[in-house]
Order: C-alpha cells, then structure tokens, then sequence
C-alpha cells in the first residue's frame, strides 16, 4: 500500500482513537499527529472516566468494537486485564469503564508506534483552522502550526443546542445537559422531576435519580418482573417529547436474519426503476421482510403509537402497555423483535443508501423533518434491564409519559416549571434537557471555531436538499471527504445530515477503515 506519509486526527474520542489504533496497526504511515482539545485522550464526550457510574453502554459488553472486524475488542481486554471481574457478556457496564479501555488503547497505539517506528505526538490543545496547501494541510492551534499531508477530522458532537434556557431564564433547578454534571446528584429526594426527551440520555437519568445510591431497590419478582421499592427516594418523573415514543430494546437473543427485500442492490434496483426511492416503497420492503421472517408486526402501532389517546392518562398507559410488550419482545425466542433486530442487521446497507442519495430528495426531506425521530426508536435501542426499571416506576406510577411536549416556563415566583403537553401541562420542580438537541447547521454562529474557519473559506458547505440548507456539512459520501476540499475527511457527527444517525462504534469504526483503505490505495 501507498499513501499519506503524516496524518492528523482532529479529535481523540472513541472514533479518533479507532483510527489511530487503526493506522499503527494496519497502515505504512510514517508520522500520526492528533490533537485533543481536553488533553484527555480516548474517552472523548460519552465514556469520560470520571463519569457518573449509573450511565450504561447501550450496547452489550461483547459487541463493543475498537475495529470494525473485531466487534469484541472491550470483552477480549476486560478478560485479559480482569478490570470488571466476573463479566456478564450481554451485561451492559458502566460507560465510564468503556473509556478506560479506550485511554489503555491509545497507550497500547503509542506502543505500536515505537516498535514500529512511527512518530506519534499527541498534541493536547483544541485546533482552530484548517487551510490546505500544494503540500497537504496546515494545522493551526494554540501552540502553533502542523504541516500534514491528510487530515481526518474526529471530533464527535456537534456543539449541544441549548433550546430552552432563554424561556427559563437561570434558573436554579434547570439543568441544560446531564453530562458530567455532579449537581443531579443534589436533586431533592422528594423532587418532581422532568425529562425533556425519550432519548437514551433520557434513560441514563432515570437510571442516575434511582440509583441504590439514593436509596430505593429494584426486586425480581417470582413471574420475573421488576418491582420498585423506593426506600427513601421519593422522587416522581415524567419523561416527554414531541413524539412520546419510548425506545425499543435490543433483543436478548438476536434472530437469524436473511435479507431479500430491504438490501442495498434491491434499493439501487428500485432506485433506478423509479428515478428514486420513496417513503412508501421502502416501506413496502420492510413489510416483505417481516412477511418473510414470519413477523408479526403491530404496523398502527409504529405508524402512530397513541393515535386513539384521548387524554393525558390514556396515553400514560399505552405508553407502559407499549413498554410491557416490548420488553416481552426483546427477551423472546423467534420474530417477536423483528424490526430491531433487522435494522441493526442492515445498518451499513441503510447508510450506504443515504450515501448514495438513492431517496428523491423529497422522501429524504420528509424523512428528515417527520420520520428520523420514530426511525431511531428501532435504529438506536436501550438495554433490556434499563427498561425493566422504566417499567417498574411506572407500575409504580412514580413515571410517566407525555407527548407534544413544548417550551418549559418558570412558575410564577421562580419556584418550579410549568411544562405543557398534548393534553394540558405539569407543574414541576426541577427540568432536564435531556433532548439531544445538537447544531449542525455549518454556517451557525455557535459553531467552534475550527468550523467557523472551514465554513468561511469554503472547505466545509453545508448539506443541501432542494436548495434548502439542511443540518449535516455536504460530504462526498463514498470517499468522506469535504467537498470543498481536497485532503480533509470527515468520521464525525458532521455525516449525520448526508448520511443517517451515526453514534454507532461499529459505523463509525468502519467508517475511519472505509477512510484509511480509500487513503492507502490511491
């Protein structure tokens, strides 16, 4: 192989530290540059060490990748250096632990490099430009400049959205992020409090506020449910968003799937047949699918989970209806979990459908404005045992579910938030942003200044769908490269506007491979 002699990665999270240990490893390059703005190298935003230990790993233990052909890579390291002891494999173990190994990774990469004779400088400083050159790219930072022939930009998040303080002013009860804020934990044990958003993170605070540390117990009971014994926890919490949707969980035994009608050649097939890909034709393919596979699926359900609720308390019980089944899904033999399951197997053939643009630039438009949200309650689910809890409170009715959420507002006084929903609003104590809301829109304002930079010297353009400025940089989805440039590559959350979701490690891992084979054989 040939290719770039000295690399730069932007960004030391789990997909910079993927791509480092990637190039030590497989590639002939001479000289690794990267740069970490937070001097903390591996962990990155989500798996920080010092992180609250009631925040989970999504994924099981043993599907945790560090390589995209190696999706067991945390299981291998926790059985050779005993880290957690005794390991459940489909267990789901503290996030914090998951960035212990990815610090041991990038000291095991400085490793290789020595042996190896490449040079490795980690460089803990934030960059803040970009400008490509004959040669390559110049790297501008705090300390000076880097000259680099390729740069691979990792830098995770996009800067978080902060949607809702200007309504709520500085409030002393309103916590805009959950992330490394030690202060949830100084939550009034007789709180009401609210979650804006169903989203994972949403999930990891209803873990934080009914920790054992608080307190309360979660029991198994004789038919196998959990039970809620609060002890002296005498929080109540309301989790809601726009759509009210509850996440799905990952299945307990994974079905065998076999795809014949939801594949990238039939999507390319039919793309070509129709001068593109409809809403309502890939629709038509996931229900052959589950036709094919024997599955049983509730398609008014997904379509429109609480469209026969008529008041606030109706759609608080299908919401634990909805959860009770899905939980018996997730842990049952055969098709119960159908669409999970085959969303994670097509994962790659979906993004490489985006990539492609094989949508009419309508049906992608739509997908993006009214569908992505319930799309993710398949394509991102929770694990099992976080929802056993969910289910729990609720029975408990210590949890419950809105829908229509819109903008909090401070009770008159200053003391508590009044928050409304489809069927009236809730007077609560405390608010938490827990909606994911990020700014991916490249010519915004808040935007770093590495991006402010790339943006104005037109190295980075935003995505566009019928000439409207949509959310994502245009990207050249097959080489990933920034179409307004020639040697800069992009394995971050700025894919996720031309491309779909991408928090996954295993996406994003297979991404910086996709990056570094494309590098190296030019």
């Amino acid at each position: 192989m040939s290719g770039p002699d000295h690399i730069a990665v932007v960004g030391c999270g789990f997909a910079g530290t993927s791509a480092l240990f990637q190039l030590v490893d497989r590639y002939p390059v001479k000289r690794i540059t990267v740069f970490e703005a937070t001097g903390v190298f591996g962990p990155g935003y989500p798996y920080r060490t010092d992180e609250c230990p009631d925040y989970l790993i999504n994924n099981t233990t043993d599907t945790m990748c560090l390589m995209p052909q190696n999706r067991q890579a945390f299981i291998n390291w926790l059985d050779a250096t005993g880290t957690a002891g005794k390991v459940d494999r489909k267990g789901h173990l503290p996030r914090a632990l998951f960035g212990a190994f990815l610090e041991d990774t990038v000291r095991t990469a400085r490793t290789i490099a020595a042996i190896k004779g490449i040079t490795l400088d980690l460089i803990p400083a934030e960059v803040t430009g970009l400008t490509e050159t004959r040669a390559g790219v110049e790297v501008a930072y705090d300390g000076g400049t880097v000259s680099t022939d390729a740069v691979l930009l990792t830098t995770g998040r996009c800067p978080d959205k902060d949607r809702f303080s200007d309504a709520v002013g500085k409030a002393e009860n309103f916590f805009p992020t959950h992330v490394s804020s030690a202060e949830l934990d100084g939550i009034s044990s007789d709180a009401c409090v609210y979650v804006l958003g169903t989203s994972l993170s949403a999930y990891d605070i209803v873990n934080r506020l009914f920790s054992p540390d608080t307190g309360c117990r979660f029991e198994r009971e004789k038919d196998g449910s959990l039970r809620y014994r609060p002890g002296p926890n005498g929080r109540r919490i309301i989790l809601g968003s726009r759509g009210g949707r509850l996440k799905k969980m990952q299945s307990r035994h994974l079905m065998q799937i076999n795809r014949r009608h939801f594949t990238l050649s039939a999507f390319r097939q039919l793309a070509a047949e129709q001068g593109g890909l409809t809403l309502d034709a890939l629709a038509d393919m996931v229900k052959a699918e589950a036709t094919a596979h024997g599955a049983d699926v509730d398609w008014q359900c997904v379509a429109e989970p609480y469209v026969e609720c008529k008041d606030g308390d109706a759609l608080n019980r299908r919401a634990g209806e909805i959860l009770a089944g899905d939980i018996a899904a997730a842990c049952a033999d055969g098709a119960a979990n159908f669409l999970v399951d085959m969303f994670s197997d097509a994962q790659l053939d979906i993004w490489d459908g985006f990539a492609e643009r094989l949508m009419t630039p309508l049906a992608e438009k739509r997908y993006r404005m009214e569908l992505e949200t319930a799309f993710l309650t398949f394509g991102a689910p929770c694990p099992v045992p976080t929802a056993e809890r969910l289910l729990a409170l609720h029975k408990a009715k210590i949890l419950s579910v809105r829908a229509g959420v819109g903008v909090p507002l401070r009770a008159e006084g200053g003391a508590g938030f009044h928050v409304p929903h489809r069927f009236g609003e809730d007077r609560v104590d405390t608010v938490i942003d827990a909606s994911g809301g990020v700014n991916r829109m490249v010519g915004d304002a808040g935007q770093s200044a590495l991006v402010a930079g790339l943006a104005q010297s037109g190295l980075m353009r935003s995505y566009e769908l019928a000439g409207e400025a949509m959310p994502g940089a245009d990207i050249d989805m097959q080489t990933f490269r920034l179409r307004g440039a020639r040697n800069i590559y992009a394995c971050n959350m700025w894919l996720w506007g031309p491309g779909f979701f991408t928090s996954s490690a295993f996406l994003m891992a297979s991404f910086g491979q996709r990056i570094l084979d494309r590098l190296y054989s030019e």
